[in-house]
């Protein structure tokens, strides 16, 4: 999706969303492949969490990371290194789901590819935060909630 396709969702910080993403992947031993993942997260900062994102910070010895900034869009950052490419950054994710397929279209499996060397066979933590480059993104569909509803009803 374009940085105006998103902003055009017109979303608050903490609105929940369903969002797939497509990515190109070049695996350890060159293996290319398609990763399509669907999830559901939360949009923008999350500020119930962000004592866990001050303990992550604290445990990897205070890295933050250094290959984004902020921009003035609550979940876009872009990158240091080419300030062109943008990323929406997400809080929360759950709900994964992945496929994983040859550049040829032919459906693997995780398994296969890590028996293939293409990726490591490594647990990971849940993560706090993810980051999908804008182009990678296909659809981005907002869960309304009732109680978004009634905020909004109020504010009106």
């Amino acid at each position: 999706m374009t940085l105006k396709e998103i902003l055009a969702k017109n979303v608050t910080n903490g609105r929940i969303f369903a969002i797939e993403a497509r990515t190109e992947k070049k695996g350890l031993k060159g293996i290319r492949f398609i990763k399509h993942t669907t999830l559901t997260a939360q949009w923008g900062v999350n500020y119930s969490h962000v004592a866990a994102v001050r303990e992550t910070v604290e445990k990897s010895g205070g890295a933050k990371p250094n290959w984004f900034e902020h921009t003035e869009y609550d979940s876009i950052v872009r990158s240091k290194k080419d300030p062109t490419k943008l990323y929406l950054q997400i809080m929360n994710p759950r709900g994964f789901h992945t496929d994983y397929f040859l550049m040829d279209g032919t459906p693997v499996t995780k398994a296969d590819l890590i028996a293939m060397g293409a990726i490591k066979d490594t647990e990971a933590e849940k993560p706090v935060t993810l980051v999908y480059a804008l182009e990678s993104i296909v659809s981005i569909t907002y869960k309304e909630s009732k109680e978004i509803k009634v905020k909004e009803a109020i504010a009106a």
